[in-house]
């Protein structure tokens, strides 16, 4: 049975009870003390977010293992982005008219200041592409 319309068993006053007007689809009003209720919550959170406290589920703590504290929602500027490939001669200076071995990636991209690069798989590309953007002559566009 849809509890649409039905005001019975809303809990008034609180922020739960806001919601169930909001599911219900009745109006809250200033009597049953939900908007109040609400407007609280808010100011609340903008309370956190003004401090540098960003409010996080108890959920979101435990999709990400709690490793992010309050307000630090990336890694430190200076932590390394990726490590070195260990396989040798990866993000060389393309030599000849093909990549050296089969299955490798070469990477141009025009107008960019980067030489054109061999990569040993497409995840390594990936970074020598991002390179290569990050690179680009702005003076030629």
């Amino acid at each position: 049975m849809s509890l649409i319309g039905q005001e019975e068993g809303i809990e008034h006053g609180t922020l739960h009870g806001f919601r169930q007007h909001t599911r219900r689809k009745v109006a809250a009003t200033e009597a049953c003390g939900c908007l109040q209720a609400k407007r609280d919550d808010e100011k609340a959170k903008s309370k956190a977010r003004q401090a540098g406290l960003a409010p996080r589920s108890a959920g979101q703590h435990k999709w990400n293992g709690g490793k992010f504290a309050a307000g630090t929602s990336r890694p430190e500027a200076n932590t390394a982005v990726r490590e070195a490939c260990p396989t040798e001669g990866c993000g060389q200076e393309a030599t000849g008219r093909f990549p050296r071995q089969r299955g490798w990636v070469r990477v141009h991209v025009a107008g960019s200041a980067e030489p054109a690069r061999d990569f040993c798989s497409g995840s390594c590309a990936t970074f020598g592409i991002a390179l290569a953007e990050l690179r680009m002559d702005n003076a030629a566009a």
